[in-house]
C-alpha cells in the first residue's frame, strides 16, 4: 500500500462523518503518527510505499476512524497551545475555544520587569488538565491547582503534568501519588530551578455542586474552568465521534438548569479568591448573558463576556472586588 491508497481508504472508510478535506487531514496525520514521515511527505511523495510493519497498525487506526472513534483517542494525545496533552476515553479531548480561554488568561496576567507573576491558580474540573499544564508552562513560578471529580481525568492530568518537563528545559520534575497520606490526593509536580522550590502543583478530587467549605486550598488570584454545559436539547447538534466515546457527564448539563455548574463556580469562587481576585470560564454561547448575571448578582465587577474568532460569546470573566 502507498500513501496515496491509505489516504483515499481513510476518506472513504469515515465518509459518513468527515468531508473529505477533514478525511484527508485525518489519514496524514495517522501517517505522521505511525510512519514517522513529515507533515508533506505523502504530498510529495503520494506513491512512496508503506513501509510492511505500520500496515496493521494503519488498518486498525482506519477501522477505528470508520467507528467514529476520535482521532484523539488513537493517536493519545491532541495539540493544545503548543503542548501534546495525554487523552484517552473516559477525559473530554481538548478544544480550540479552551485554548482561546487560557491565552485570554495568560493576556491578563500583569508582568513585573519582563517577569511573569507569581500566582495561584486552581482549574477547576480539569478534566484532561490542559488548562493547568497550559499555565504552568507560560506561569512556571507560579502554584497550580487543578481538581476534578472523575478518577480519570485526575490520573490524566496529574499524566500530563508530570511529563511537563519534556516542554520547558529549565524546570526539573518529580511525581509522586501520595495516597496514604491523602487519599483523595494527588501531589503532582514539584518544580525547581534553583534549589528553592519555586512552586507545587496539587491535582485533587472535588464535587464542584458540593458546598466549598472546606475545600483543600485558597487565597486563589485566579480560577479558570470549563465545566460541563451543553444543553440536552443540544444533543441532536453533536456528531456520534463526541457522543459514543467522551464522557457524557463532562458535557452536559439538566436542560432544566443548565446554569447549575456556574452558580457552583461562584459559591467556590467567592469562597476561595483573594479579595482582588478573578474568574475566567468558558461557557456556552446562547447562555453567556445568563452566566454573567449569576456574577453580577453576587457582586462580582469587571464582569466581561468574550467572544471567541467566530464571534460567538464563549468565555466570561469577573472580580471579587474592585482594585
Amino acid at each position: 500500500m502507498v500513501y496515496k491508497e491509505f489516504i483515499e481508504r481513510v476518506v472513504e472508510m469515515g465518509g459518513h462523518l468527515y468531508g473529505k478535506e477533514e478525511g484527508r487531514a485525518i489519514a496524514a496525520r495517522l501517517l505522521q503518527h505511525f510512519c514517522g514521515i513529515s507533515a508533506y511527505e505523502h504530498l510529495v511523495e503520494p506513491y512512496a510505499a508503506i513501509a510492511p510493519e505500520h500496515i496493521g497498525e494503519l488498518e486498525s487506526a482506519a477501522q477505528q476512524i470508520a467507528a467514529a472513534r476520535p482521532l484523539q483517542y488513537i493517536l493519545g494525545y491532541q495539540e493544545f497551545l503548543g503542548l501534546k496533552i495525554s487523552v484517552e476515553e473516559g477525559v473530554l479531548i481538548p478544544r480550540p475555544e479552551t485554548e482561546e480561554l487560557v491565552s485570554w488568561v495568560l493576556s491578563q496576567i500583569t508582568t513585573r520587569n519582563g517577569q511573569a507573576a507569581t500566582l495561584r491558580i486552581l482549574d477547576a474540573a480539569c478534566g484532561s488538565g490542559c488548562i493547568a499544564a497550559a499555565l504552568k508552562c507560560n506561569l512556571p513560578q507560579s502554584q497550580i491547582f487543578a481538581c476534578d471529580l472523575s478518577p480519570k481525568a485526575l490520573e490524566v492530568t496529574a499524566r500530563n503534568l508530570s511529563s511537563l518537563h519534556n516542554h520547558s528545559s529549565a524546570l526539573e520534575s518529580s511525581f509522586a501519588y501520595e495516597s496514604s497520606s491523602a487519599p483523595n490526593h494527588l501531589s503532582a509536580l514539584e518544580y525547581s530551578s534553583t534549589p528553592e522550590k519555586l512552586s507545587a502543583q496539587n491535582v485533587f478530587s472535588y464535587d464542584l455542586l458540593k458546598s466549598p467549605e472546606g475545600f483543600p486550598v485558597g487565597d486563589l488570584d485566579i480560577i479558570v474552568s470549563n465545566p460541563p454545559y451543553v444543553k440536552e436539547s443540544e444533543r441532536a447538534q453533536m456528531r456520534s465521534n463526541v457522543l459514543d466515546y467522551e464522557p457524557l457527564e463532562a458535557l452536559f448539563v439538566p436542560e432544566e438548569d443548565p446554569l447549575l455548574f456556574y452558580r457552583a463556580l461562584e459559591r467556590l469562587a467567592s469562597a476561595t479568591l483573594k479579595p482582588t481576585g478573578a474568574i475566567f470560564m468558558e461557557v456556552n454561547e446562547n447562555l453567556a448573558v445568563e452566566t454573567a448575571a449569576i456574577f453580577e448578582e453576587a457582586g462580582y465587577t469587571a464582569v466581561e463576556i468574550k467572544r471567541d474568532i467566530f464571534g460567538k460569546a464563549r468565555m466570561v470573566t469577573g472580580r471579587l472586588l474592585s482594585n
